[in-house]
Formats: C-alpha cells, sequence, structure tokens
C-alpha cells in the first residue's frame, strides 16, 4: 500500500440498559500500519449487523473500497437487535448521523420526507438490481434514497428428527400444519417458537397478502395509500391466524415476548424439543454453528389452502445521509458496497438472495425447501417499500398488544388507526 494508512474498525455493541447506563461488551479492531505524513478522510457506517459472519463479509468490501481509496479510511459500528434502532433514532434526533447508515421501511418515508436522505439515483450500480428491487426503491419522481443489499426471507424451520419421532409429517398447507401443531399442543408440547420482534407480522403479511402478490401489485399499493382502512382489512385472515394460534396454545404469549430475534429464539430450537420456528433465514448459518444434534430445515410458511408461502424483502438497505461532508466520497463507497461481488459476499454470508440480476444461490442448503418457493413466485413482500404507510411499526404494536389479550377484531381497529397517524 506505499506505507499508506487503512484502518477498519468493527465494533460490536451488545447495549445493555441499566437504568440510564450502556456498555460494549466487545470491541474489535482491525489496523494496518498508519502512514503518519499522510492526512486521511475518515467515513462512517452505522449498522445493525454485529455477527461474526456478517463482519468478515463486511470487512473485506470495506477493506477493498479502502485499497482503492488510500486517502479514505472506513469506520464500521455495528449495534445488534432493537438497541441499533434506538441509538439510530438518538442520532437522528441529535442531527449527528453518521454517513453510510442502515435503514427499514418505515424510517425511509419519515426519513425522506425530512429531506435527510441523499438522492442515490447517479450511481451506476442501479443498473445491475433486479427489476422487482428497482421497483421498490425507484421513487416515482426517479430519486433513489436507499438501496438493498439482500433479498431476505422469512420462514418457518422445522425439526425434522422430532416430526419423525412424534410420527408426523413435514406440513405441507395449512390443514396439514393445524394437523401438526394441535398434535404437539395436546401433549404439552408448544409447537411453534416466535420472536417479539418480526414473526407475528411477517406471518400476517404471508397470510394476508398473497393474492395481492399474484395480481396487479401496484394498483393495490395505490389503493392502499389512498385508504389505509383497506390494508388494514387485507391483513384481517392474518390477524384473526395470529388469534387462532394464541387460542390453540400454538405459541407461548409470555414466551414470545421475552424471546429476542435471531438470538433467544435459535436456543429454545436447538434444544431439540419443539417442531418449529418462526424466524429470519439468515439465522441458518448461526443455527449451523450452535451443533444442533437433529436434522432440520428452513421452509416457506405451510399456512395457505393450498400450499406455502414464502416471505421476502429488500433487506440490509443502506442510506446516505445528505448532510454529509464527504458526499462524494461517499457515494463512492456505496457504489462499492453495491458491486455484484460485494453483494453476493454479504449475501452468501447470512443465507440471503440476491438483489442483483444473477443467478447465484446461496450455500447453504438448510434453506432449499424456502429456496423452492422463491424460485417459483410464491412470494410475499413483508415490507413493500412502495407503501407510504407504518405498516412495520403498526404491525409490531398490535401484534404485542394481542399477546397481552387483544382479541382480533380490536387489533384490525387499532391497526386503522395506526395507520392513519
Amino acid at each position: 500500500m506505499n506505507g499508506c494508512k487503512r484502518i477498519l474498525s468493527i465494533i460490536l455493541m451488545s447495549v445493555i440498559l441499566t437504568g440510564c447506563s450502556q456498555r460494549s461488551s466487545e470491541i474489535m479492531l482491525i489496523e494496518n500500519e498508519p502512514s503518519e505524513e499522510q492526512e486521511h478522510m475518515f467515513l462512517s457506517v452505522f449498522g445493525y449487523k454485529a455477527d461474526a459472519l456478517n463482519l468478515i463479509a463486511i470487512e473485506k468490501i470495506l477493506n477493498r473500497f479502502m485499497e482503492e481509496n488510500p486517502d479514505i479510511i472506513v469506520n464500521y459500528e455495528g449495534v445488534k437487535g432493537i438497541e441499533y434502532w434506538k441509538a439510530f433514532e438518538r442520532r437522528a434526533e441529535a442531527n449527528v448521523l453518521d454517513d453510510v447508515f442502515m435503514v427499514d421501511h418505515d424510517r425511509v418515508i419519515n426519513m425522506a420526507d425530512k429531506g435527510k436522505l441523499a438522492d442515490l439515483s447517479s450511481l451506476s450500480t442501479i443498473e445491475n438490481y433486479q427489476d422487482r428491487m428497482k421497483e421498490q426503491f425507484i421513487s416515482e419522481d426517479g430519486s433513489v434514497y436507499f438501496l438493498p443489499t439482500c433479498i431476505s426471507f422469512y420462514g418457518l424451520y422445522i425439526n425434522y428428527s422430532l416430526l419423525e419421532a412424534h410420527g408426523q409429517k413435514v406440513p405441507e398447507n395449512w390443514s396439514d400444519f393445524m394437523e401438526v401443531c394441535d398434535y404437539f399442543a395436546a401433549k404439552g408440547i408448544t409447537p411453534v417458537i416466535a420472536n417479539n420482534y418480526a414473526s407475528l407480522r411477517k406471518l400476517i403479511a404471508a397470510k394476508s397478502l398473497y393474492s395481492v402478490y399474484q395480481q396487479d401489485t401496484a394498483s393495490a399499493i395505490k389503493e392502499f395509500n389512498r385508504e389505509p382502512a383497506k390494508l388494514a382489512n387485507t391483513l384481517r385472515p392474518g390477524i384473526e391466524m395470529v388469534e387462532e394460534m394464541i387460542e390453540r396454545k400454538w405459541i407461548d404469549c409470555a414466551e414470545v415476548l421475552e424471546t429476542e430475534q435471531t438470538s433467544d429464539d435459535l436456543k429454545l430450537f436447538v434444544g431439540g424439543n419443539r417442531p418449529f420456528m418462526v424466524t429470519g433465514g439468515w439465522a441458518a448459518i448461526r443455527v449451523k454453528n450452535m451443533e444442533p444434534d437433529f436434522s432440520y430445515g428452513v421452509h416457506a410458511f405451510p399456512i395457505l389452502d393450498d400450499g406455502s408461502v414464502l416471505v421476502v424483502e429488500g433487506n440490509t438497505c443502506i442510506s446516505v445521509n445528505a448532510g454529509s461532508e464527504h458526499l462524494e466520497e461517499v457515494m463512492r463507497l456505496v457504489e462499492c458496497i453495491t458491486q455484484p461481488d460485494s453483494i453476493w459476499e454479504y449475501c452468501d454470508s447470512q443465507s440471503s438472495y440476491t438483489p442483483l440480476q444473477d443467478d447465484r444461490m446461496p450455500a447453504d442448503r438448510t434453506i432449499l425447501p424456502a429456496t423452492e418457493c422463491f424460485e417459483c413466485g410464491r412470494i410475499v413482500l413483508g415490507s413493500d417499500f412502495r407503501l407510504d404507510l407504518p405498516v412495520d411499526a403498526s404491525l409490531v404494536e398490535i401484534t404485542w398488544q394481542m399477546l397481552n389479550g387483544m382479541p382480533a377484531d380490536e387489533a384490525v381497529t387499532q391497526l386503522k388507526q395506526l395507520l392513519t397517524q
């Protein structure tokens, strides 16, 4: 590197709140020998990816950029789970956002309206994206305020060994799923492990929106934006399904309220005593590394009368701070992050599909059942960025209320109110 300084700081922060205190439980610093006489520009990236496999992929991508730009140093800070969003909101409110940061559906809507996100439409890598992904991030006026770096999915992890031991078959539709879940519930075994963040709202989307995504989706989305109550009514079948799951004791409400995504839920599943888990497909590699002593696979949700449906979405979406002091260099960084090889390294590191026009599939064989559903188009978008409504936050709120006893009818009524706020 001709004596040039290259530093990549990857900070893993498991934030533990005790009153008002916070602490960082683990810090990783990867550093090359600096060149004291050379001046450098510092760029910062803030994200919610803080697991070892993700960090290895992120490190490679950012190192590649720094090799091409020896006068620039990029720091990546990763905060895992819900604590990321808390920290993100604090930074946004204090107007101290990083140069690049990870966003979700609701925050893109809010921040774009406030002019906090830079327009990425000039980036050359946009042409590499699949058309269905372009529909998600290219606005009607041609502006682009975020780019997905993967297509993630939510599915049903199935403990094959446990099903076989009980003489049960892998469910292929709603009738099958009911039969297996009722069997285990009657045995005193809560069949479905769900987390307190996304499990139930993704099930609601899967049950309710499949027919929407099999027709003129764009027209339906526009109608939902005009009349949010129609979206709430469309989501009713999924909300009623969650109510039925609670009533039939397929899920333990108290457990779900305390179960963190891709953390506590994985521990419960690897214990081997529960047949099903609803969580993200990216957790498949983590489950493998936990070395379960049983056979398992990741499937689409068998909750339709005639089969299964997979919930997918453009994910690990990145945006650029419109107020960055180094916009030109930040745009080059985002262009590097969204190059095909960079995208693929990241996707393969977390068993996710590429959002680009690329036929490569993740190497992880445990997700093959889900991939079959993905390839044949039996999919629903869990967070559709064309919706100008706070869908994610609203569904989080009503599912929490349902876990605390709210009936489906009241949940639909509350959803209508939340979507119009």
